[in-house]
């Protein structure tokens, strides 16, 4: 399919700079700098345009080795682009529109999480399980695996509420819905601890990510997907309630 790049949007305007970048990633000698701009006009601080979705089997092509220039650029590129599809379109735009270049990117993306040794830490490895789950067309998860911390509210008393699954041990805290600038070291102190899943109650995808972690040697990976998917305790009105339904839905 001939893409006429100059009716596109990136970042910065027109996209009609992205053939010249596409070929420039291919050149040892242009190829770091081509890649900071593809990076900076297509996932601009984590927003995406019309030339990002256009850009997909251009980046497959990329990350097979049928174009040249760098698999795990292209690939992690192609993936965070996905990642944030509902920024534009309806979920599942991507997997009807560019369905083989789809198909592929998540076979690729299965051998990345699957290779012995990883290359990367435990946010990486979380990043490239957001991307599989992007490729598969799976809501909210796509976004929401990294560690960090999720605002919530109680089920049972509407409190406003934060998980960290950064803090050792991850734990619930009040949250303050109306502030919009956190200062760092003000998160307020942890007051209720979040409690692991066991791995043979894990719902779905996390039961299928905890394996893939397990398989890949991840053991931190896997641990983090029990309390992802844990439970924890309302500071307030002592409610216990799952901690991936209310991530599900104050993101939905």
């Amino acid at each position: 399919m001939t893409v006429d790049w100059s009716r596109l949007k990136h970042a910065y305007g027109s996209a009609s700079d992205l053939p010249r970048l596409f070929d420039q990633v291919g050149d040892p000698e242009l190829a770091d700098v081509a890649w900071e701009e593809l990076w900076a006009s297509l996932y601009h601080q984590g927003s995406v345009y019309a030339a990002s979705f256009a850009a997909l089997p251009v980046l497959t092509d990329i990350a097979s080795g049928r174009k040249p220039g760098t698999c795990w650029q292209a690939l992690g590129l192609a993936g965070r682009i996905v990642v944030e599809e509902q920024q534009l379109h309806e979920p599942g735009y991507v997997q009807v529109r560019y369905p083989a270049a789809i198909n592929e990117l998540h076979q690729l993306t299965q051998n990345v999480v699957m290779a012995r040794p990883f290359e990367g830490d435990v946010d990486d490895f979380l990043y490239w399980l957001e991307h599989l789950l992007a490729f598969e067309g799976v809501p909210v998860w796509r976004r929401s695996l990294r560690r960090g911390e999720h605002p919530v509210v109680c089920p049972s008393c509407a409190l406003s509420l934060e998980i960290d699954l950064s803090h050792k041990p991850p734990g619930t805290r009040r949250r303050d819905p109306n502030a919009r600038i956190r200062v760092v070291g003000r998160e307020g102190p942890i007051l209720t601890v979040v409690r692991r899943a066991a791995p043979a109650d894990l719902p779905p995808p996390a039961s299928r990510l905890h394996s893939v972690a397990v398989r890949a040697g991840q053991a931190a990976v896997a641990e983090h997907l029990t309390h992802l998917f844990g439970c924890t305790t309302c500071p307030d009105c002592a409610s216990d309630f799952s901690v991936p339904d209310q991530v599900a839905a104050f993101r939905a």
